[in-house]
């Protein structure tokens, strides 16, 4: 039977079963739903934990030896065969299959191992454990699903993230699931009542660098190159991660495209500054960028974002820094040259 990683508290409720096959390339959610499976086997008295890691000289039958014997230090066991990238070969694969055709029931049988393909799955020693067994998928999450998963995190420890800060938190942890964990349990640790947004949360990531990170924010709505160059040397000696910088050029971005739509369909600049919230003491410095910045001049600069954000994932900037810098200057005005990255990264790179 094969479910999914969210599912594995639901299924445990129905019962355990003899054999469990964990693989996937997602280590937080593989070891997240053996510890699950573990603690629930504990509690009925699997107290033992016996552990294989295979190699090219691994002895199978000394899992079929452990699998066959009783318990030293109790009645009931786990054994844990971890198979890495390992395939098993024809002689493993017909022991694998004669332990599946024979359950244990004082013991239970967990295989893990990186992501199987459709040949693996289709093996007869799979095929043979999938069927009293539980067969979980650990991929990758990826768009929605990654913040579904987040939402159920943050219902687990009673945390309210709003949207904009669950992007934040998932742009800056690089979509790592156990950074990402681990930040939601420090914040959990503060016990908060209210809804954390994202300036709530930027400070907790960017330690000291608050003031920073927000400073750019109204230099950039103020149209000053040299306050934004200032501000950007100091982010980057002090190592904040360039996702942060992003997040907020991002975020200022879109929200001066947002607010410019509404006024251009009507409304007027003072109930558009009502409507999204904008602080008092930003409300002067806004509405001057509103007036100063084009919309022509905004979604250039969205996707110069998007560019980089691209090109940083994937690891293709001469400097990273320069590139937001250069962005960031693009609140003032159009800037007359681009950033050499990409296929001229190489060249750049040798001078």
């Amino acid at each position: 039977m094969r479910i999914y990683p969210n599912q594995v508290a639901s299924n445990l409720k129905q019962g355990l079963a003899p054999f469990y096959l964990l693989f996937g390339e997602e280590a937080f959610l593989l070891n997240h739903a053996a510890t699950q499976i573990k603690s629930t086997a504990k509690a009925q008295g699997f107290d033992e934990v016996i552990r294989f890691a295979v190699s090219p000289q691994f002895d199978w039958q000394e899992v079929a030896q452990e699998y066959a014997s009783l318990s030293l230090f109790s009645n009931r066991k786990i054994i844990e065969l971890e198979l890495a990238d390992s395939k098993p070969n024809a002689a493993a694969s017909k022991l694998l299959q004669s332990l599946a055709q024979n359950p244990n029931p004082d013991c239970i049988l967990m295989l893990k191992g990186e992501k199987v393909g459709s040949d693996i799955q289709r093996g007869a020693w799979f095929k043979a454990f999938d069927k009293d067994g539980v067969f979980i998928p650990c991929y990758a999450l990826q768009g929605n699903q990654l913040f579904t998963w987040l939402e159920q995190q943050c219902q687990q420890l009673g945390l309210q993230l709003t949207p904009d800060a669950k992007s934040l938190l998932v742009e800056y942890n690089q979509d790592n699931l156990f950074a990402i964990a681990q930040e939601l349990e420090k914040l959990a640790l503060l016990n908060p009542t209210d809804s954390i947004s994202a300036e709530v949360l930027a400070p907790t990531l960017v330690n000291q660098s608050r003031l920073d990170v927000f400073d750019l924010s109204d230099a950039l709505l103020k149209g000053d190159s040299e306050q934004i160059s200032k501000v950007v040397l100091k982010l980057k000696q002090e190592n904040v991660e360039p996702t942060i910088i992003l997040w907020a050029l991002v975020r200022e971005c879109e929200n001066l495209e947002a607010m410019s739509r509404a006024v251009s369909l009507g409304e007027s600049i003072s109930s558009v500054l009502q409507q999204f919230k904008v602080w008092k003491n930003k409300q002067a410095i806004t509405e001057r960028a509103l007036r100063r910045i084009e919309s022509t001049q905004l979604s250039a600069i969205m996707a110069a974002l998007a560019e980089f954000d691209l090109a940083y994932k994937q690891h293709l900037h001469i400097d990273a820094y320069q590139h937001l810098l250069h962005i960031a200057l693009m609140f003032v005005g159009p800037m007359p040259f681009a950033l050499p990255y990409n296929n001229k990264v190489e060249q750049y790179a040798n001078l």
